[in-house]
């Protein structure tokens, strides 16, 4: 990681050293490794190489090349961050996310606010605080713009809580640019989760999305129809054209086929709705877990029965049916050392204390007993039925009597054995915790799970396969070969569902593997 480091810092940010003559040979390589070319190194202008090579005299910039070889430049500490974000709330998590990082370069950062007191740009300051060393502008924008910004190199990282879509990825990689959604890429730094808060005296205690959404189009009126009082109700949706209103629609509208009146009161942001409904008793609104304040959160009532709470366990084991990822993308130009040790350092455990400060959920991993899981071994009885599936339940009970589930749990790309690019970074995360004193003289248990859809045996031979997948993917990582001896894999195909099978995303939760210890 350090070598690569240091070629991604050779590559971005390089000492000036006008038209330079080296006839050294250097190797240039694009940021993705697929392609290289080798020549003398004739000039060198601090924005692009000549190079003398068997196919002639080429030009080559230095945004979206790595140098190699000994004649290379050298590089110079580069303290500048182009930076976007999807929103007003991601933005604000970024601002401290900079300003931590920054401590641990021994800076300071010292936001620059526009006319709104937003601020847009935040200068990195010396220990003494009277040295500008550096910078990070500071710009929100929406998804679509975002990732042409970063496609064309204009900004370095993008921070948002919607996956790039799939028609903006493809279209990438059909011009010949990296594919955002590749390893190392594609991140995740937090999570959180979209969540119904109302005000703390209102009697009602759950809601279904069918009703929410229903609710939203006005179809639902008065509390009395979802077990209130008999009162209005005032729905407050999130500001149009917001990523809060976009995920809305997205996770609870579509699925129920529901659309908008166009007279739907709309909030102008998500920190006016939240102390509407603070102020009303007969509101209700859709905010982000992280800006529920001080409203009463709602648990979700699902199809198949149980309540689904926005927890932090259930947020990190992605169970929560509204929960959200938080994304970093990056550019496809070569990055300073500076920009990769941002990276590294949003997924660090000092970062991980700062975004559970700012209301997110970090991604440190937590244990949850089987004591608290009655309504898991509930739904397993329940989706059983009798037979063979019963009595693997009866296992299923048996081996995790005395057992701990660790909330860190592993997805795959759809429709395969290949862990997602959160799980790809989880492998890492998982093998140090399994490593720890508190857990290294424990056995761990490697379960799979699958949705219903199909037949059960194959159902439990995919849920083997891919519990297989993630011992492998653990043992194989650093420090893991340590862990072979202690890892048991097995597998319950539709058993235990955390979703309702009735949705596609229901399913989509079924389909995982568990850690579990004892």
């Amino acid at each position: 990681m350090n070598q690569l480091k240091q070629k991604l810092a050779v590559a971005s940010c390089l000492i000036a050293v006008p038209f330079a003559l080296f006839a050294d040979e250097v190797t240039l390589s694009s940021p993705d490794g697929k392609t290289s070319i080798t020549g003398e190194l004739l000039s060198f202008d601090d924005t692009t190489y000549v190079l003398d090579t068997s196919i002639g005299e080429l030009r080559l910039s230095r945004v979206w090349t790595i140098c190699e070889g000994e004649a290379c430049p050298e590089p110079i500490a580069e303290l500048e961050l182009a930076i976007l974000a999807n929103g007003p709330e991601t933005n604000s998590l970024l601002q401290d996310l900079i300003n931590g990082f920054a401590s641990t370069q021994d800076l300071i950062g010292s936001p620059v606010v526009d006319a709104t007191g937003a601020a847009s740009s935040i200068e990195l300051l010396d220990s003494a605080g009277t040295e500008i060393e550096g910078n990070v502008d500071i710009t929100v924008q929406a998804i679509g713009t975002g990732f042409e910004e970063l496609r064309n190199g204009a900004a370095d990282l993008y921070l948002s809580t919607t996956a790039v879509p799939a028609e903006i990825a493809d279209q990438a990689v059909l011009a010949g640019q990296p594919d955002p959604r590749g390893q190392g890429r594609e991140r995740v730094i937090a999570l959180d989760a979209l969540v119904p808060i109302v005000h703390p005296s209102n009697p009602v205690r759950a809601v279904s999305l069918d009703e929410l959404s229903q609710i939203a189009a006005g179809r639902i009126k008065n509390w009395s129809e979802v077990g209130g009082n008999d009162a209005p109700i005032r729905m407050l949706l999130p500001a149009e054209g917001s990523t809060l209103a976009a995920t809305f629609g997205e996770l609870v509208l579509e699925p129920n086929r529901v659309r908008l009146r166009r007279t739907s009161e709309r909030a102008e942001n998500e920190i006016q709705a939240v102390a509407a409904v603070v102020a009303d008793v007969n509101a209700i609104t859709i905010t982000s877990r992280s800006g529920s304040g001080a409203a009463e959160v709602l648990p979700i009532r699902q199809s198949c029965g149980p309540l689904a709470y926005a927890s932090d366990f259930a947020i990190k084991a992605e169970e929560y049916p509204l929960s959200q990822r938080v994304y970093t993308y990056t550019s496809g130009a070569a990055q300073t050392s500076f920009k990769t040790d941002f990276l590294e350092y949003m997924s660090s455990e000092g970062a991980q204390t700062l975004i559970e400060g700012a209301g997110y959920v970090d991604q440190t991993i937590e244990l949850q007993p089987i004591s608290v899981q009655g309504t898991r071994l509930t739904s397993a009885i329940l989706s059983a039925g009798s037979g063979v599936a019963l009595e693997l339940v009866q296992k299923f009970a048996q081996d995790l009597t005395s057992a701990d589930r660790l909330s860190t749990t592993f997805r795959f790309t759809s429709a395969s054995s290949e862990l997602d690019s959160k799980s790809q970074s989880d492998v890492e995360r998982m093998v140090a915790y399994l490593n720890t004193e508190e857990a290294r003289n424990r056995e761990i248990l490697v379960i799979g799970f699958s949705d219903n859809v199909g037949r059960f045996d194959l159902n439990e031979r995919l849920a083997l396969l891919r519990a297989t997948s993630v011992r492998d993917a653990l043992v194989a990582a650093s420090g893991g070969d340590g862990l072979t001896a202690r890892i048991a894999i097995s597998a319950y195909g539709p058993l235990a569902p955390v979703g309702c099978n009735d949705s596609a995303n229901g399913r989509e939760s079924n389909r995982r593997v568990e850690i579990w210890m004892r």
